[in-house]
């Protein structure tokens, strides 16, 4: 009788083990033009997104259930061909228990620690969107009554940088936090370049070795390298492109060369480019008889844009391009992370300034050669 009772204790103690790694996922979704459509629970390999489950949308609501024996990211995603202004796709880090999951204009996900947490963050992210979008609306309905003062774009700019840095913080903090899991170490990955170089090491230093080791982190801290390398105090790194004519041009055919220069990573298709080129154009004329030259890197990928480019911005300076937009070797090996991206060469070819752009690149060129 007592072995009975022991086998049905270790039983019952094995089948209680086995529920507690179960895991149901109840969902609802607000817009009703989802109803009837499929709900996936999909989860990301090296190469694509796989789908290992499917469920409908019944009612406005939906559900998935199984056994999670490890924590895993997965991404629920609701059907892509319908026509909706509210979220279709969350990542929700897959665990034993039961997580609740609302689609709307701000996807919700509850039910555990990391869970709760992403979804605080997502609400409190989503409102600082709001309000950087509310200090450019306002930007452009003063521009646009002509109402606009220097002292009010500098007010305006002052507002918008610092709740751009708000929101930098908040996802730094989170990723911070959850680096120890996978949904931590996605964020990171989709979000890196947000970040400044020390942040990035901050969390890297926090990150498992596992993590690390994955290809596309790897690419982060060999950006991170390469940043080191072409920092302000550091010597240019050289790079071979071809010119226009389709010849190959070293950046060491300029740098070092007894002259100030400009290597300016712009784009056809750049609209801040654009703006800033008129800058660039004055500066040259104005010191290229004084030992200052101007090396344009393009990121475009078409040739006929970029020579259409060059045309229409009176760009008279020596341009090179290998036409691979953001897969050019210049960008990992000067760790670009957007555009227009300049650098100051002094005459042996230091790097002694980065991004100058409008006046303050015509103060220090008047420094430098007055």
């Amino acid at each position: 009788m007592r072995k009975s009772i022991y086998l049905f204790m270790v039983v019952g103690a094995l089948l209680s083990c086995q529920n507690n790694k179960n895991y149901t996922i109840l969902g609802k979704v607000a817009d009703n033009a989802y109803e009837g459509t499929n709900v996936y629970l999909q989860q990301m390999t090296d190469d694509a997104m796989v789908t290992t489950d499917t469920t409908v949308v019944r009612n406005g609501a939906f559900s998935f259930s199984g056994a999670a024996d490890t924590t895993t990211l997965h991404f629920i995603a609701l059907d892509v061909a319908v026509n909706s202004p509210q979220e279709s796709r969350i990542p929700v880090l897959l665990e034993p228990g039961k997580l609740r999951i609302a689609f709307d204009t701000v996807t919700t996900v509850k039910g555990s620690k990391a869970n709760d947490a992403y979804t605080n963050s997502r609400l409190q992210q989503n409102k600082m969107v709001q309000n950087l979008r509310g200090i450019v609306r306002q930007f452009d309905d003063e521009s646009a009554a002509g109402a606009i003062t220097k002292s009010r774009e500098a007010e305006l700019k002052q507002f918008y940088d610092e709740a751009s840095n708000q929101l930098t913080d908040l996802n730094f903090n989170f990723i911070k936090e959850n680096i120890g899991n996978k949904l931590g170490e996605y964020i990171f990955l989709g979000s890196s370049s947000m970040f400044k170089p020390e942040q990035q090491k901050e969390i890297l230093g926090l990150a498992g070795d596992e993590f690390k080791a994955s290809k596309k982190i790897q690419r982060v801290i060999k950006r991170l390298e390469n940043l080191e390398k072409v920092a302000v105090g550091k010597k240019f790194t050289d790079f071979t492109l071809k010119n226009t004519q389709g010849n190959e041009v070293s950046l060491s055919d300029y740098a070092g060369k007894g002259k100030y220069v400009l290597v300016d990573f712009w784009a056809a298709w750049c609209g801040p480019c654009r703006e800033e080129m008129p800058n660039v154009v004055e500066a040259y004329n104005k010191y290229k008889a004084k030992g200052f030259e101007v090396v344009g890197v393009s990121l475009d990928q078409e040739r006929d844009q970029w020579e259409q480019g060059i045309k229409e911005l009176n760009m008279a300076w020596p341009q090179i391009s290998d036409l691979q937009y953001w897969n050019s070797l210049v960008v990992d090996l000067y760790a670009i992370n957007g555009i227009p991206h300049t650098i100051l060469l002094d005459k042996e070819g230091t790097i002694i300034e980065k991004n100058l752009r409008g006046e303050a690149l015509n103060a220090k060129l008047a420094e430098l050669m007055p």
